[in-house]
């Protein structure tokens, strides 16, 4: 099931292709990568399935643009997805442990997904692919004054609020008819 979201997720990716300025391109990236993770977390409800879209994803593409230079690199899509995954799945109880205390047991072992828990787990997706795709499509040749200040931090309140809106829809419940 994750590798089928893997290749909705180049499917994607190789529709849109690589950011060229912050907007539209970070806002679109951030969706189109966003919502093939989110499909695999609503279907297999583990922590790390977004990562591991993301991973299977981009492990092939990264491939695929070494050996073919012509290809430009994928999106920096990995620490995005681990951000994402923290904040959906991380629960105080697991911060609690980190303390050089006694080992506290958490009182769920599967969080329940909120609404305002997905959505802020997908504004952090978009803010921080936001802010670590513009350096690297700059050190890949990118023209400094497309990415300035002020574009990028459109973008990547743009691509927040998007992806806090697509996220959102994660917790929301079919009816049967």
């Amino acid at each position: 099931m994750l590798l089928g979201c893997a290749i909705f997720l180049a499917i994607g990716q190789v529709l849109v292709g690589p950011p060229h300025r912050p907007l539209p391109d970070l806002p679109v990236v951030a969706t189109t990568a966003l919502v093939p993770a989110l499909i695999g977390v609503r279907i297999v409800l583990t922590p790390g399935a977004a990562s591991a879209v993301c991973g299977a994803y981009l492990l092939p593409a990264s491939m695929v643009s070494l050996l073919v230079p012509s290809i430009p690199p994928p999106p920096l899509l990995l620490v995005p997805a681990v951000v994402f995954d923290l904040a959906l799945w991380l629960q105080p109880a697991h911060l609690i442990n980190l303390l050089p205390r006694r080992f506290v047991a958490p009182r769920q072992t599967h969080p329940r997904v909120t609404r305002v828990r997905a959505s802020t787990a997908g504004a952090l997706f978009g803010l921080v692919l936001a802010l670590v795709e513009p350096p690297f499509r700059l050190f890949l040749g990118g023209d400094p004054n497309v990415w300035t200040e002020q574009g990028v931090a459109l973008g990547a309140v743009a691509a927040a609020a998007v992806c806090a809106g697509a996220s959102g829809l994660l917790t929301v419940r079919g009816r049967a008819a």
